[in-house]
């Protein structure tokens, strides 16, 4: 728990999901966990990686700004949108990139 609440820690699970999750997702990322190795000698080697090149403090810089922008009910900042929402769609509001 790394010193952190219950709630944070579903919090914080939950934002992952929307942000980055889908059904495929899932499959997939299930699939190049078991592809890639021992995983957990990967994240090891990734975290060492990134803290050695000053990576890991902008990354935890960039998930205190999502944490404060999101709670157990979704995001909270008017220029995002939950993916249950749909009724943007077709209406005009969703700009194409």
């Amino acid at each position: 728990s790394n010193g952190y609440a219950a709630l944070d820690r579903v919090k914080l699970l939950k934002l992952l999901w929307d942000a980055i999750g889908t059904e495929f997702g899932g499959r997939h990322e299930l699939y190049e966990r078991n592809y890639a190795g021992n995983y957990e000698n990967l994240r090891i080697e990734t975290l060492n990686a990134a803290a050695a090149t000053g990576d890991l403090a902008s990354m935890q810089s960039i998930v205190k700004d999502c944490m404060s922008e999101y709670d157990l009910s979704g995001w909270t900042s008017s220029d995002l949108i939950n993916p249950d929402d749909i009724s943007l769609v077709g209406r005009g509001t969703v700009q194409a990139a």
